[in-house]
């Protein structure tokens, strides 16, 4: 391993530091989001006690079975009233692309490519030489720039259609991971509001809690006791 770290060049090792840096960079965003989408779940879910609190507090729902059909209409109610414009913005999508490969009859088009899609606003590098094999060595280079930004007239379709289904597709996701979360929230509220738990409950505490306790006894004045005699 030694003679191998001393057998790389200059630029190699630059390269493979790089490349380790990425990496780490890469776990440490998976977690991070990790952590954001799970507080933000958290905080989605606690809008299904709004849509059942009252429900539940003037005692319409008396059981657990009856909870979880109440809050499942109640919560696919609220998704598709969140979602419905997600999809019409999807539908919208579909139209553009429809109508660009129908204007230049090109029905093979792809709304990606650097030529004449979305890819040509965006730096693209070609990652496939940073690996080569030579003569039984491994030869490290740095990706190669293939394409700077730049606008294209007949790349119209693909600009409208990338951005629409990164917006409608963002707007679904959300409304798709609020249904999740308040439905996780659903199962946890179906056994927490109608749960019968003998948590801290002694038996021989409550019934002398409960026994009768005996009437004071008023003792009659002796005359022994009175000082004027």
């Amino acid at each position: 391993m030694m003679n191998l770290l001393i057998s790389l060049s200059e630029n190699d090792k630059r390269l493979i530091f790089a490349i380790l840096i990425i990496f780490v960079l890469i776990f440490v965003l998976i977690g991070y989001i990790g952590f954001v989408i799970s507080r933000i779940m958290k905080w989605q879910g606690k809008k299904l006690d709004t849509l059942v609190a009252d429900a539940v507090v003037t005692r319409v729902i008396t059981n657990k079975r009856h909870f979880i059909r109440y809050a499942r209409k109640k919560n696919w109610r609220l998704f598709f009233k969140q979602s419905y414009v997600a999809i019409l913005i999807l539908l919208l999508t579909a139209i553009v692309l429809v109508v660009r490969d129908a204007i230049y009859k090109d029905f093979s088009y792809n709304p990606f490519n650097k030529e004449t899609g979305f890819g040509s606003v965006l730096f693209l590098w070609d990652f496939s030489v940073c690996f080569k094999f030579e003569n039984h060595a491994l030869i490290l280079n740095w990706p190669t720039l293939v394409n700077t930004p730049h606008l294209v007239a007949e790349a119209w379709g693909g600009y409208i259609f990338t951005i629409l289904l990164v917006v409608g597709g963002l707007w679904y996701f959300i409304a798709l991971q609020s249904l999740i979360a308040r439905t996780i929230r659903m199962f946890s509220l179906s056994t927490s509001a109608f749960e019968k738990t003998l948590d801290g409950f002694n038996q021989n505490q409550q019934y002398v809690q409960q026994q009768p306790q005996a009437p004071n006894q008023n003792i009659p004045p002796s005359n022994n006791n009175n000082p004027m005699q």
